[in-house]
């Protein structure tokens, strides 16, 4: 009973966020495009903050890296896996591509890291921001990989590409990850904290309070932005992508883990990095990279809505069994 309650108090407040964010929508209080300005916003400055706080705040002296590697081999080797199931259940590339992205990139940052520190308390999910450090540029390099591949797809048999080769800019692809700002966060946290600098009192609080926006506003934009239009018409690749993110793939993910003996903060870290709902960002990608936009749109809605209940299970089923 003790693990219901403890599950309940992770998860009821992220769906209290996400419900105020629908009523927000609703009433016109938080039109779309300032609910789009608000996310860039969550990306560009504020999480980049709560990346550093988690890594400077944190004691590394007893990490043991490894499961960050394996986090993010991990996460590449489940990108072939879900790249292979979507071709064989989906004939059309762009909606391939979409499906793909939707079933290994995870919105971890945004989703996870919140309640990583509503599970362990805040400033104790140092294992998370690290694997994240590792598994973001992983999520970006081959996101852009499969939805250049299946946009280009696409447009060649919609008759819109006269080559019949798929051409990707890898100088592009260097230059997202360099410039990734989350990236850039978690780096200089280690770098500060590897150096033993303490902040100035000032620099501290705001840094507390950059980072302590991240959870109320992150879910109140992530319920604003619940919008499906063709679902029912993408009904079978909606529940087969959910089904993927939300259960099957976490399960695969963390099997060894289990078996290695990770428990804790750590298998929190593996738990948290693939049983997240789909990225935000997924949708407008696909959008501009000519995949499908409406069922990625949709895939982010829907993993979200149902990964309230789907981490619920996982983190009271890990606890039943004394793993967190």
């Amino acid at each position: 009973m003790n693990n219901l309650i403890v599950s309940l108090k992770v998860i009821a407040p992220l769906m209290i966020y996400m419900l105020m964010g629908v009523a927000l929508k609703r009433s016109g209080k938080l039109p779309e495009k300032l609910n789009n300005d608000i996310n860039k916003l969550l990306v560009t400055v504020f999480l980049p903050f709560l990346m550093f706080k988690n890594i400077y705040n944190a004691d590394l002296s007893g990490i043991n890296g490894s499961f960050g590697l394996y986090a993010g081999i991990a996460t590449i080797i489940g990108w072939f896996v879900c790249f292979g199931v979507a071709s064989l259940v989906e004939k059309d590339p762009a909606k391939v591509g979409s499906m793909v992205q939707g079933m290994f990139r995870s919105n971890a940052i945004i989703f996870g890291i919140p309640v990583a520190e509503s599970l362990f308390g805040v400033g104790n999910t140092v294992e998370v921001a690290l694997a994240l450090a590792i598994c973001v540029p992983v999520y970006n390099v081959f996101s852009v990989v499969v939805l250049e591949i299946c946009g280009q797809k696409a447009a060649i048999a919609k008759g819109k590409a006269g080559a019949g080769k798929t051409k990707l800019n890898v100088a592009s692809i260097l230059l997202g990850i360099a410039k990734n700002k989350l990236i850039w966060g978690a780096m200089l946290g280690i770098v500060v904290n590897a150096l033993h600098i303490d902040l100035p009192d000032t620099l501290d609080t705001v840094v507390a309070g950059m980072s302590g926006v991240i959870t109320p506003v992150a879910f109140i934009t992530l319920g604003a932005s619940f919008s499906l239009k063709s679902a029912k018409e993408n009904r079978r690749d909606l529940i087969l992508v959910t089904l993927t993110k939300l259960a099957i793939y976490p399960l695969i993910y963390m099997i060894l883990p289990i078996h290695w003996g990770w428990t804790g903060h750590i298998l929190g870290a593996m738990l948290l990095t693939s049983a997240s709902p789909t990225a935000i960002s997924s949708y407008p990608m696909a959008r501009t990279m000519g995949c499908d936009g409406d069922l990625a749109g949709e895939i982010v809605v829907v993993t979200s809505i149902f990964s309230i209940l789907s981490m619920f299970l996982w983190i009271f089923s890990l606890k039943q069994f004394g793993l967190l």
